[in-house]
């Protein structure tokens, strides 16, 4: 999606989400003021400095660096309920002005009208997140009768598939030199593109080094992936070393998720702004 500039919304942007949460009075002031791009390089006390007079309106205790550092820690705590990842120490408050930006933002800005159609089809955005991987054997497809354990990467125990036949029970196999995350996208015969990992199949992204085999089972009910389809099926892989903040990540988990065009370019952007990640891909024939 094509979002428009954060810093020409900001202030629209935090006012709403002030309203979204519930912050009014001097929570409403010093979540603005923390949360502002142009106050990030000051600390707290400088800004409960600024503010005093407001802060310490009303209340017998005249510190108003302590009631900042207070009602900061209860704004964290209701952003991190509403979905913000958890983050310990003294940059809880930077980690959820990131989430606002990155994961929040373009979803207030949607609803607003703010966003224009990603400039690609999805068989535009596909082919470019293709031409991005390599193919290789660190991604296979396994007849799920003939997969056998395998205990160390590299290990070539199983044959890996060009063609399915209809109707075949099948994994898939993903060789990761490193721990990360994994993103699996499956585009189906009909050009139809869903996300098999994170979904009831694979709800774990998180993969150490080594074979990880899907579906995942346990802790999915899912033992297999059927190939009830005739055609052409396309399985991409992204291995990543953070989870991307893509809002529809979260939604896939409970049900593999059918990718839009929005969906498919935000994941795009992010490849292209983070060089370190892996994309791999391979496709097999269903006859």
């Amino acid at each position: 999606m094509n979002l428009p500039r954060y810093e020409d919304y900001e202030g629209d942007f935090l006012d709403a989400m002030a309203t979204r949460f519930g912050f009014t009075g001097k929570n409403s002031l010093i979540f603005e003021k923390r949360f502002l791009e142009g106050n990030k390089n000051l600390t707290h006390e400088e800004l409960a400095t600024k503010f005093a007079e407001k802060l310490i309106k009303g209340t017998e205790d005249g510190d108003p660096y302590r009631i900042f550092r207070q009602q900061l820690s209860k704004i964290c705590e209701k952003l991190e309920a509403a979905g913000c990842p958890p983050s310990k120490g003294v940059d809880r408050w930077k980690n959820a002005k990131r989430w606002l930006r990155e994961v929040i933002f373009p979803q207030w800005a949607k609803e607003q009208g703010l966003v224009t159609p990603p400039p690609f089809t999805i068989d535009q955005i596909w082919q470019q997140l293709k031409a991005k991987a390599i193919d290789s054997n660190l991604l296979e497809v396994v007849l799920a009768e003939e997969l056998r354990e395998v205990p160390v990467l590299g290990a070539r125990h199983n044959k890996s598939r060009k063609t399915v036949p209809v109707n075949s029970d099948i994994k898939y196999q993903v060789k990761v030199d490193r721990e990360g995350y994994l993103i699996l996208l499956e585009r189906e015969p009909s050009g139809v593109v869903c996300c098999l990992c994170p979904s009831e199949y694979a709800p774990n992204s998180r993969c150490a080094a080594g074979v990880m085999v899907l579906p995942q089972c346990p802790p999915s009910e899912y033992a297999t992936f059927g190939s009830d389809e005739v055609g052409r099926e396309q399985i991409l892989a992204l291995i990543t070393q953070e989870l991307p903040r893509l809002d529809w990540l979260k939604k896939s988990k409970e049900k593999a998720l059918e990718l839009d065009g929005d969906h498919l370019y935000g994941l795009l952007e992010y490849v292209e702004g983070n060089r370190d990640c892996q994309v791999l891909w391979t496709e097999y024939s269903v006859v």
